[in-house]
């Protein structure tokens, strides 16, 4: 019997985050990026403090908002660690694994204490 690699687990994940990262991603420079500053009534305050803690507010919505914060993370985290991989860095590819989802983990976490704490 051989043993099973968790890479399928990992590549649909990393295949998630590139999905809401290019949903999503335009829709944020939109508006943060273009509409608010130049000052559209709705849009300026939509991107004001007061607004996104009003966006935030429901539980459900910050649970959907660090779902997707943990998909745009362990896609990142997936692309650099197979770009470290690629690059033959002198380190073995399970230390890399640990340390780029390590980070993941650990961006995750305080994004999620960051929307706890709204």
């Amino acid at each position: 019997m051989t043993s099973r690699s968790p890479e399928a687990f990992f590549w649909s994940l990393f295949a998630a985050g590139s999905v809401v990262a290019a949903l999503l991603m335009p829709i944020i420079i939109l508006v943060f990026g273009i509409l608010a500053p130049l000052e559209w009534q709705w849009f300026t305050t939509a991107a004001s403090y007061t607004g996104v803690k009003d966006l935030l507010d429901p539980l459900l919505i910050r649970v959907i908002a660090g779902f997707i914060l943990a998909m745009v993370t362990i896609h990142a985290v997936h692309r650099i660690r197979h770009l470290a991989i690629d690059l033959h860095l002198p380190v073995p590819p399970i230390v890399v694994a640990g340390i780029a989802y390590g980070c993941a983990l650990l961006v995750t976490g305080l994004a999620v204490l960051c929307l706890a704490l709204i």
